[in-house]
């Protein structure tokens, strides 16, 4: 029966998803089409919300945008890549193998997201040439699988945003600690159930062996060190000595290990000292400066599809405010909802709206100005309303294209069947996490 609703979803996936830039401009179309027939804004002034809107959140395209990126040359440095070479060696048989990768992808997406992305991706190529007699789609999901706790964990971007002085709702919410969201009751619970059940349900994807795909015997060759992205040739200048001296990197290293100390004594943890804490661990797992700039060059390739798409959803959050569309989700959602059920709707909002923001910091540029007013209201505190935003993006983060897209250019995979193995993996973060929110 779990063969057939697997074969179902991969074949589905296969005729009807399409490339995630162009799910990006369908969706703004969509928000237009919103935009004219329920708030009857003019389309010229649409098109100028639009345009206006289009670089308002380049700041945190960049935070986002470098989380990937120091979260990519840190999985490449020789220590870590060695260490998961090691670690897909331990497993024996193929359930013990994605069970084992499953619950990896966990601990990685918990510590980092964009650490997740990358050296999960790197996991289960990794695995694909220890374990031939698994099904790579399958490696590939149980790798990817841990993204349904990204917030839940230490990198989770809305709790962290909210905690981070100066964000853009401080006048109005003020700091959020940290011991409500991710260390919250609520959040602990929904994470610690997700890293129990959904590693269990990988092994029960292993498709019938006539519809196994296995590694591509391509991803045997070693086309890509990743293991010591670009390492320096020693030259006998000046310039090489500096480029490739150990010095530099360790004094690096030091004074940014001396400043996090001291930042996190103080402030605590946001977004930016979690940038910054990759950054060092990652210039000090290289072999050089050099090293870790030219692997962070590298890992700029993943970020396309956030460099291009970035603006186009804030254009889509520009014509939801401009034309007043979010007041008219709030109204609605208001009449719908009341105290206790509140924080459920705002997830199945979330839900909604992934396909049109898949970035939880997104959604909350795009849902706080209506969720926070209509939370105060019914007198919900506002923590509840992030962490129902929250959770809502990071279930839909495990069929969602858009963080995919790195996982995919590593692993080799087409994007139709991961999301065809995943959606079933959707289906039951949904049911843990709804239990939570209701509940907790």
């Amino acid at each position: 029966m779990i063969n057939k609703i697997l074969m179902f979803f991969v074949n589905l996936m296969q005729k009807y998803l399409p490339d995630p830039f162009t799910i990006a401009w369908g969706i703004t179309l969509v928000v237009c089409v919103m935009a004219l027939t329920i708030t009857h804004t003019a389309p010229l002034q649409i098109v100028t919300y639009w345009g206006q809107s289009l670089f308002d959140i380049l700041a945190f395209a960049m935070q986002m945008t470098l989380v990937v990126i120091t979260g990519y040359a840190l999985a490449v440095s020789k220590v870590v890549h060695n260490a998961l070479k090691a670690l897909v060696r331990i497993p024996k048989t193929p359930v013990q193998t994605v069970l084992f990768i499953a619950l990896v992808s966990m601990v990685l997406y918990y510590m980092n997201w964009g650490l997740g992305l990358i050296a999960g991706a790197l996991l289960a190529k990794e695995a694909g040439k220890q374990h031939a007699d698994v099904d790579f789609r399958l490696l590939v999901t149980a790798a990817f699988s841990g993204i349904i706790i990204t917030h839940g964990g230490l990198s989770a971007s809305v709790p962290l945003l909210i905690n981070t002085k100066g964000h853009f709702l401080e006048k109005d919410i003020g700091l959020i600690p940290l011991s409500q969201t991710i260390f919250g009751r609520q959040s602990l619970l929904i994470t610690l159930c997700l890293v129990v059940v959904i590693p269990l349900a990988c092994t029960l994807l292993f498709p019938r062996k006539e519809n196994m795909v296995l590694v591509d015997p391509a991803l045997l060759a070693e086309d890509e060190d990743w293991a010591d992205a670009s390492r320096p040739t020693r030259g006998g200048t000046l310039a090489d000595r500096l480029d490739d001296s150990r010095i530099m990197k360790y004094s690096l290293g030091l004074m940014g290990l001396v400043f996090l100390a001291q930042q996190i004594w103080d402030k605590g943890f946001n977004l930016n000292i979690l940038i910054f804490l990759f950054l060092i661990l990652g210039i000090l797992a290289h072999r050089s400066l050099v090293s870790y700039a030219r692997a962070l060059t590298k890992g700029a390739v993943a970020c396309g599809g956030i460099i291009l798409q970035y603006p186009f959803y804030a254009g889509i959050m520009g014509i939801m405010k401009g034309s007043g569309l979010v007041f008219v989700i709030s109204d609605w959602l208001l009449g719908l909802s009341n105290q206790n059920t509140f924080e459920i709707y705002c997830y199945l909002s979330s839900l909604i709206i992934s396909i049109f923001v898949p970035s939880a910091g997104g959604h909350w540029v795009v849902q706080a100005p209506f969720m926070l007013p209509a939370a105060a209201k019914l007198g919900v505190e506002p923590w509840k309303v992030a962490m129902g935003v929250a959770w809502g993006e990071s279930i839909w983060n495990i069929v969602c294209p858009f963080w995919a897209l790195p996982v995919l250019a590593i692993a080799k995979v087409g994007l139709r069947d991961l999301i065809g193995f995943s959606v079933l993996l959707f289906l039951i973060g949904n049911a843990i996490a709804l239990t939570g929110l209701y509940f907790f």
